[in-house]
């Protein structure tokens, strides 16, 4: 029995963070795909799965995105502290 890989299963948490905050900000901006690509030279298609988590973009397209839409690049891909909190768990206690 053959078993299929699902997308979610092997996506990159930053990178599906980073699409989801590049397409926040292209919408606050105002910008289509279209014109994100006449600045960039991304694809327009390629653009929509980072936006939705689908591809891992290569840092250099990383960087240009964010250069693009006004932000720096760690700020896409930084974990709120929430999510951090979560997936690191409890800070221990190292006084003594």
């Amino acid at each position: 029995m053959s078993k299929s890989l699902h997308l979610e299963e092997i996506a990159q948490p930053a990178a599906v963070l980073f699409g989801a905050r590049l397409r926040k900000r292209r919408k606050e901006l105002g910008l289509t795909q279209a014109q994100l690509f006449e600045k960039t030279g991304i694809a327009p298609g390629y653009v929509s799965f980072i936006e939705n988590g689908r591809a891992n973009p290569t840092i250099d397209m990383m960087v240009k995105l964010a250069e693009t839409v006004g932000l720096e690049i760690w700020d896409m891909l930084r974990p709120d502290a929430k999510q951090s909190a979560i997936q690191m768990g409890p800070i221990p206690d190292v006084a003594e």
